[in-house]
C-alpha cells in the first residue's frame, strides 16, 4: 500500500467512526430512551401547594392569592422572571427569602437564602 492509498483508508475509517458516533449521540438524546428532561422552575405547578422537606422539618404551604399557611404571605421578588419567593410565615416575624431552583409535579429544591444551604422537598410526606 503507498501513502496516497493510506491516507484514503485513514479517512474512510475517520468518516466511518463520525457518523457512528453522531448517531449514538442522537440516539441518546432522543426521548425514547426516556432521557430525564431538565428541571427547572415551573411555578405553575409550585404554588397553590404544601410542600415537605425529609423528615417534614420545613414544611411550605403555599395558598392561593400569596396566603401562606394560616395567616403568612408569600410573595415572588423583583421580576416575573425571579426565582426568589418573599415569605412571612405569620403575620408580624420578619420576611425570609427563599431562592427555587426547580421543581417538577411533585418535587423540589429550594434554600433559604441566609443559610445557604438547598433543601429537596415533597408535595406528600417522607
Amino acid at each position: 500500500m503507498n501513502k496516497q492509498d493510506l491516507r484514503t483508508l485513514g479517512a474512510v475509517v475517520m468518516v466511518s467512526f463520525l457518523v457512528i458516533f453522531s448517531s449514538c449521540s442522537k440516539e441518546e438524546d432522543s426521548p425514547a430512551n426516556n432521557t430525564p428532561a431538565a428541571k427547572v422552575l415551573n411555578k405553575a405547578t409550585l404554588t397553590p401547594k404544601k410542600w415537605y422537606s425529609q423528615g417534614s422539618s420545613v414544611i411550605h404551604d403555599f395558598k392561593a392569592g400569596g396566603v401562606y399557611a394560616s395567616t403568612g404571605t408569600w410573595k415572588w421578588v423583583g421580576t416575573s422572571n425571579s426565582d426568589t419567593m418573599e415569605i412571612v410565615t405569620q403575620s408580624g416575624y420578619s420576611p425570609l427569602q427563599w431562592k427555587f431552583f426547580w421543581n417538577t409535579e411533585h418535587e423540589m429544591r429550594a434554600m433559604r437564602v441566609d443559610q445557604g444551604v438547598q433543601m429537596d422537598f415533597r408535595d406528600s410526606i417522607w
